[in-house]
C-alpha cells in the first residue's frame, strides 16, 4: 500500500500511471477466439495452406500426439495463443495469456515513463507503437513476449529484483512452447543477463543459479503435461528454423520496405551507441551486454520480416520496431541531445509514412476501445464455439467419401480442412504440409511415418507447389512410399482442380534405398536419371555464401531441367531440399501426370537430364556431390 501511495504522490507518476494503463488496455484483444470458418469453393488451392495448419494444430492435440515426434512444426503445444483457435481449449486459459499480456504492457509503458529523463520521447515511441498495433495480432503475440523478455533482462542488469526475474522465467516458459524460433533466441538472451549479474556481484550467487536454473525446470516438467518429446521437439525445432531461412525466402519487392528499413536501423543505431558510449561509457561490460540483447532482438525481427519478405510479415518489422526500442530503456530514456530527439521523431514517423501512406494500411484507433466483443466471447465460450466447418459448399464427392469411410486418410500437399470440412478420419504425417518438409531430418520423419504401419490407408493427392518449387520433390522420399505402397483408385474434379484418391496397398512392403554408388560432378553438370534410382544431392556453400545465409537468406538455387519433348524447365530449390533427394525420370507438372507412375501403359513426359544452377556460383563450391542409392522392396 506504501508503495501504491508514493506513486500516487507524484503528479508525473500519477500521468504516467494512466498512459500506461490506457495503452495496456488499447492492446487488449477486441475479441476472444478466432472463428474456425469453412474454406469457399475459389478453385485455389493456396487459400487452404494456412487455414489448414493453424486447425491442425488443435486437431494433434486432441488426438494426444506427441509433439516432436508424431508432429513437427515451428509452433507448438501453446501455439493457441498465436493461432487464437478455441478448438479444443479451455477459456480460462485464454483469459490468463490475456491478463498476463497486460500486466506486461502495463509494466513496460509505466517503468519506461517512470525511468525516462526524457518523458515526451519515452511517450511519443509508446503511442506510436500503441496507434502502429494491428487488431489481430495473431504470430506476432511471439516477437511481443521476445520483446518483454528484453525488457525485463535490461533492468534486471540495474536492480536483479526477483519479480524482474520471474517475469523472465514465465515468458521464456511461453515462448519455447509457443513458437519455437522465437524460443531459441531467449534461452541465451536470459543467460546473458544472468552472466552479467554474477560477475557484477550485485545479487547472491546462489539465487542467479537458482533462477537460471528454473525455466530449464519448468520446461521439463510442462513438456510432460503438454506431451512434448524434448530432444526430438529441440531438434525439428530447429531444422524448421534451418530450412526456412534455404528454401521459403521470398523477394515480395515491397515498395520502398528494404530502404525505410535500411534508414531505420542505421538511425537507430546511431542513437543507441550514441547513448551507451557517452551517458554510460564507464561500463563497457554491461554496454556490451545491453548491445547483445538489442542487437539479436533486432536482428531477430529483421530476419522474421525479411526473410519470407511478403506483406505480412515486412510490415511486421515497421509495426514492432518502436516496442523494441521502447523495451530497451538505454535507446530513450536519455535522448537529452536536441539531434538525438529529432533522430527519435524521423524514427518514429517512418513506419507511419512506409504503412499508411504508401502500403495503404489503416492505422487502427477506434477499434482498439470497444472490449464488449471479448467479454461476450469468454461468457459464450465452449470447445467448439468458434468452429463454424460444417454445414459447407467444400464437400467431397459421394463416391469419394462412401470409399474412404472410417478409415484413416491423409493430404497431400496441405490441404487439412478439406478433411475436417468432410469430417474424415485425419492421420496426419509428422511434418504436417508438403512445403515444410524442406530438411533431410523433416523428410526422413514423414517417410519413416509413411514407410510402416502408421500409413494412413487412403491418401487425397494433389501435384502443387509454393514458390515456383517443383512440387514432386518437396516430399520425395514420401512419393517414393506412394508410387509404391499405393494404387491410384480414381482421379476426380474437385473445386475445378483434378484430384486423386490412393489407397495403400494390401501387400505393403517397406521400402528400402540400398547404397550404389558415391560420387563428386561439376555444378551445371548433367545428371541423368534412372528408374528406381533415388539420388541424394550435396551442395556446399562458400565462405560468402554462408555470410550471405546468416545475415540475408540462403543463396538460391534452381533445378533445371529438360524434357522428352525439348523444353527445358527451371525451378527454385536449395541446398537442404536437395540433400533429401529427388528421383523419377518422368516429368510430373500436374496431378494427372501422376496416372503414368501407377500405370506403365501411359507414355507420358520423360526427364531427360538435371542440372543444379545456383543463381550466383561465386556463393558454393564448384563441385556437387551425389549420392545413388536403389529403390527395392
Amino acid at each position: 500500500m506504501d508503495i501504491i501511495k508514493n506513486i500516487f504522490k507524484d503528479k508525473i507518476n500519477v500521468l504516467s500511471f494512466f498512459i500506461a494503463f490506457l495503452g495496456a488496455f488499447m492492446l487488449i484483444p477486441n475479441y476472444f477466439e478466432a472463428d474456425i470458418m469453412p474454406l469457399p469453393l475459389a478453385n485455389d488451392l493456396l487459400m487452404s495452406l494456412d487455414p489448414s495448419w493453424g486447425i491442425a494444430l488443435n486437431y494433434v492435440k486432441l488426438k494426444n500426439l506427441t509433439w516432436g515426434t508424431d508432429v513437427a512444426f515451428t509452433y507448438g503445444p501453446l501455439a493457441l495463443f498465436c493461432t487464437r483457435a478455441g478448438w479444443g481449449e479451455n477459456k480460462f486459459t485464454f483469459l490468463l495469456f490475456d491478463l498476463f499480456m497486460f500486466l506486461n504492457f502495463f509494466s513496460l509503458f509505466f517503468i519506461s515513463l517512470k525511468k525516462s529523463f526524457n518523458k515526451v520521447i519515452t511517450a511519443l515511441i509508446l503511442i506510436a507503437f500503441c496507434l502502429l498495433a494491428p487488431l489481430w495480432l495473431g504470430s506476432s503475440n511471439s516477437l511481443i513476449l521476445m520483446a518483454f523478455l528484453i525488457f525485463w533482462i535490461r533492468i534486471s542488469l540495474d536492480e536483479p529484483k526477483p519479480i524482474y526475474y520471474f517475469f523472465q522465467i514465465a515468458i521464456i516458459t511461453l515462448v519455447f512452447f509457443i513458437k519455437f524460433n522465437t524460443g531459441l533466441i531467449a534461452l541465451p538472451l536470459f543467460v546473458a543477463g544472468i552472466i552479467f549479474n554474477l560477475f557484477s556481484k550485485k545479487e547472491k550467487a546462489q539465487y542467479l543459479f537458482l533462477y537460471a536454473l528454473l525455466p530449464f525446470v519448468l520446461i521439463i516438467i510442462f513438456s510432460n503435461i503438454l506431451n512434448v518429446a524434448l530432444v526430438p521437439y529441440f531438434k525439428s525445432g530447429l531444422e524448421m528454423v534451418k530450412g526456412y531461412n534455404d528454401v521459403m525466402f521470398f523477394d515480395g519487392n515491397i515498395k520502398n520496405s528494404a530502404k525505410y528499413s535500411y534508414i531505420l536501423l542505421a538511425l537507430t543505431t546511431v542513437v543507441f551507441l550514441f547513448n551507451i558510449s557517452v551517458f554510460d561509457k564507464s561500463k563497457w561490460f554491461k554496454n556490451g551486454v545491453v548491445l547483445f540483447l538489442i542487437g539479436s532482438s533486432v536482428f531477430v525481427l529483421y530476419k522474421q520480416s525479411f526473410v519470407r519478405a511478403d506483406g505480412g510479415h515486412v510490415y511486421d518489422f515497421f509495426i514492432y520496431l518502436p516496442l523494441l526500442l521502447l523495451c530497451n530503456l538505454d535507446f530513450h530514456i536519455y535522448n537529452n541531445k536536441w539531434f538525438l530527439k529529432v533522430i527519435t521523431l524521423v524514427i518514429l514517423f517512418i513506419p507511419f509514412k512506409f504503412l499508411a501512406l504508401e502500403q495503404d494500411k489503416t492505422v487502427e484507433i477506434k477499434g482498439k476501445f470497444p472490449k464488449s466483443n471479448y467479454i461476450s466471447g469468454f461468457d459464450k465460450f465452449t470447445t467448439t464455439s468458434g468452429m463454424y466447418l460444417m454445414p459447407n459448399d467444400y464437400k467431397l464427392p459421394n463416391a469419394v467419401l462412401q470409399k474412404i469411410g472410417n478409415n484413416t486418410v491423409d493430404v497431400l500437399p496441405w490441404n487439412i480442412l478439406l478433411l475436417l470440412q468432410n469430417n474424415l478420419n485425419y492421420r496426419p504425417r509428422p511434418v504436417l504440409q508438403s512445403y515444410s518438409a524442406y530438411t533431410q531430418y523433416l523428410e526422413n520423419m514423414n517417410f519413416k511415418h509413411y514407410n510402416s504401419k502408421n500409413a494412413p490407408e487412403f491418401v487425397i493427392y494433389e501435384v502443387a507447389g509454393i514458390d515456383n518449387r517443383y512440387a514432386f520433390f518437396d516430399e520425395s522420399k514420401v512419393n517414393v512410399a506412394l508410387i509404391k505402397n499405393y494404387f491410384l483408385i480414381e482421379t476426380f474434379d474437385f473445386d475445378g482442380r483434378k484430384v486423386q484418391l490412393l489407397q495403400k496397398k494390401q501387400d505393403f512392403k517397406p521400402i528400402k534405398l540400398e547404397k550404389i554408388k558415391e560420387y563428386a560432378m561439376l555444378l551445371n553438370s548433367p545428371l541423368v536419371p534412372q528408374k528406381d534410382v533415388f539420388y541424394e544431392i550435396g551442395i556446399y556453400n562458400s565462405l560468402s555464401g554462408k555470410i550471405t545465409s546468416l545475415f540475408s537468406h540462403a543463396p538460391e538455387i534452381r533445378l533445371e531441367m529438360k524434357t522428352s519433348d525439348g523444353y527445358i524447365k527451371e525451378y527454385r530449390t536449395s541446398k537442404m531440399l536437395l540433400e533429401t533427394g529427388i528421383f523419377c525420370n518422368q516429368y510430373i507438372s500436374e496431378t494427372k501426370s501422376l496416372n503414368s507412375l501407377f500405370d506403365s501403359k501411359i507414355d507420358d513426359l520423360k526427364i531427360k537430364y538435371y542440372i543444379i544452377k545456383p543463381v550466383d556460383e561465386s556463393f558454393f563450391n564448384d563441385k556437387i556431390r551425389i549420392t545413388e542409392y536403389k529403390i527395392t522392396q
